[in-house]
């Protein structure tokens, strides 16, 4: 009897031990409940007009400008998230890993963070060499919290920060010719790229 007894308080223990695991795993970087229908970007934009200055990974001051006359596969993310944002970062190395070594010159990785409070050029350092990014071609940004927020919009992001510091949020790539217009977005993780590199060889090719 007292057998049943324990093994019966173990399957309590062990049920009650797994549901505090997924609750606490799913704190992290969902997406907005406003984010089932993500609305079309607008083309019309151009980044590039974008006037506040960056930090790179390597302190660096520049500005979106900065990376004209390139194709752009761009993401926001923030170094602290466990689920999520490696999962596109990710995403973006598959990009990386098709594009035809003569041609990857011709484009730039930007990595932009929504959390400029945490993410400073040391930190995003670390996340660059734990990623193996390439810095010849990867380039990570921090800016201030208000360009932060009006990056986000012009990306059509959407950050809402959590009680815990951290931030859901879209997951989206995009992909932005020369000119600062994007012309594709990938929305969501672990999406076949297909059309991503369409829209990147056409850019490349041209």
């Amino acid at each position: 009897m007292r057998k049943i007894v324990f093994m019966i308080g173990a399957i309590i223990l062990l049920l009650t031990s797994c549901k505090h695991k997924t609750e606490e795993k799913g704190e992290c970087c969902k997406k907005p409940k406003t984010d089932d229908s993500v609305p079309a970007f607008n083309s019309d934009i151009t980044l590039h007009d974008i006037t506040s200055e960056w930090t790179t990974q390597d302190n660096r001051k520049v500005k979106l400008a900065d990376f004209k006359n390139k194709a752009i596969v761009a993401a926001m993310i923030f170094t602290n998230c466990q689920s999520a944002c490696p999962r596109i970062t990710a995403d973006l190395q598959r990009i990386e890993k098709e594009i035809p070594k003569d041609k990857l010159n011709d484009v730039t990785f930007l990595l932009i963070t929504m959390d400029p409070a945490r993410d400073n050029p040391e930190q995003l350092t670390k996340f660059a060499a734990e990623h193996q990014l390439d810095l010849k071609r990867w380039t990570l940004l921090t800016g201030s919290e208000s360009d932060v927020l009006e990056i986000a919009n012009v990306l059509n992001v959407r950050i809402s920060k959590t009680e815990n510091g951290n931030f859901d949020h879209s997951n989206i790539i995009h992909i932005i010719n020369s000119k600062g217009n994007i012309v594709y977005q990938q929305i969501g993780l672990a999406q076949e790229p297909t059309e991503s590199l369409a829209k990147i060889y056409t850019l490349i090719n041209n």
